[in-house]
């Protein structure tokens, strides 16, 4: 009787910490972008005030993407991405792949990351010891599954 006890202790340590493991970060899944704020030095600009379309965002294995469409002042353009990334609590790190802009394959960018139940904010740029700026832009994302 002890011997069965043993395992069946076992394997239920086991099957638990086998199963911890496989659990998904919160992240992971696909996200619709709801609203934004971007700007910079020439621009100022907010969705869906002022940028007609949309853009989802996934996230899976390490790796994430965005696909979507954007129409600014009459012209229309895609908005694709896709970068590898690391999360550390809030710690946010993306490092680029591919972008449609003017961000180089291989940058790194710093991001504050939060996540309440189904919507998901990111807040940039963050410098080196994750600190945000007096201004910094945001994007805000509702789950889609």
């Amino acid at each position: 009787m002890k011997k069965l006890a043993l395992i069946v202790v076992t394997a239920l340590l086991l099957f638990t910490g086998c199963s911890t493991l496989q659990e998904k970060d919160d992240i992971e899944g696909v996200w619709r972008m709801v609203s934004a704020h971007w700007f910079n030095d020439t621009i100022n600009l907010m969705f869906p005030q002022d940028i007609e379309g949309g853009q989802i965002k996934s996230w899976q294995d390490g790796y994430v993407i965005l696909a979507g469409t954007v129409k600014i002042g009459g012209i229309e353009g895609p908005s694709y991405m896709a970068a590898s990334y690391t999360l550390d609590g809030n710690k946010y790190q993306e490092v680029i792949i591919y972008h449609d802009y003017t961000i180089p394959e291989g940058t790194t960018l710093n991001l504050i990351l939060e996540i309440h139940d189904d919507t998901l904010i990111q807040k940039f740029p963050a410098d080196e010891n994750w600190n945000l700026g007096e201004k910094f832009m945001y994007e805000k994302y509702v789950r889609v599954e």
